[in-house]
C-alpha cells in the first residue's frame, strides 16, 4: 500500500515539517507486520534537507521536476494523509492544496489533519477528506491505515 504524505515544507520550521511524518512512519516501521507492507511517498524524501530554502519555495531540484514527481506520487498513492498545519508560518499552503486536488481528481482517499475551522469547515475539505482529525495521534490510536489498508489491500479474519 503506497501512502503520501502531504503538508507544509518550509526550510524555518524543517523539523516540524519532518516531526509529524516521522511520527507515522515510526508506528509502522516499530510493529514487523508492517515491515514490506506499507511505503510512504513524501515529498522530503530524497532531498538534502539543507538545500531547502527557509520559505520552501525552492532547493536544488527544479520546481517542475518536484511538482511532476508529487503528481506521479499522489497519482499512484491508495491513500493520502494531509497535515494542512502552517507550524505559524504566513506562507499558504499551495502545493498542498494542489495535492489535495489531485487526490480529488483521482478519487484517492484522503485523512486530513486540521485544527483551524478555515480548513474544517471548508466545503472543498469537507467534500475531499473522507476523514478530518486534529493530530497524527488521533488517526494512530483510531487505526486509520489499518483501517484502509485492510480494505484496500488484504482483508484480515
Amino acid at each position: 500500500m503506497n501512502i503520501y504524505l502531504a503538508g507544509y515544507i518550509s526550510g524555518n520550521k524543517l523539523e516540524k515539517c519532518l516531526e509529524w511524518r516521522k511520527k507515522i512512519r515510526q508506528h509502522f516501521d516499530l510493529k514487523p507486520k508492517w515491515h514490506g507492507e506499507i511505503a510512504f511517498l513524501d515529498p522530503l524524501n530524497g532531498k538534502k534537507f539543507g538545500e531547502i530554502d527557509a520559505k520552501g519555495l525552492k532547493s536544488n531540484i527544479p520546481g517542475k521536476a518536484f511538482v511532476k514527481r508529487d503528481y506521479k506520487c499522489v497519482k499512484i498513492a491508495d491513500l493520502l494523509i494531509v497535515n494542512l498545519n502552517t507550524f505559524g508560518e504566513s506562507r499558504p499552503l499551495t502545493g498542498t492544496i494542489y495535492e489535495l486536488a489531485w487526490a480529488w481528481l483521482h478519487k484517492i482517499p484522503v485523512i486530513v489533519i486540521a485544527t483551524d475551522t478555515n480548513y474544517t469547515e471548508h466545503p472543498f475539505i469537507k467534500d475531499t477528506a473522507c476523514i478530518v482529525v486534529s493530530s497524527v495521534e488521533e488517526i494512530l490510536e483510531k487505526n486509520y491505515i489499518e483501517y484502509y489498508y485492510k480494505g484496500l489491500v488484504s482483508a484480515e479474519y
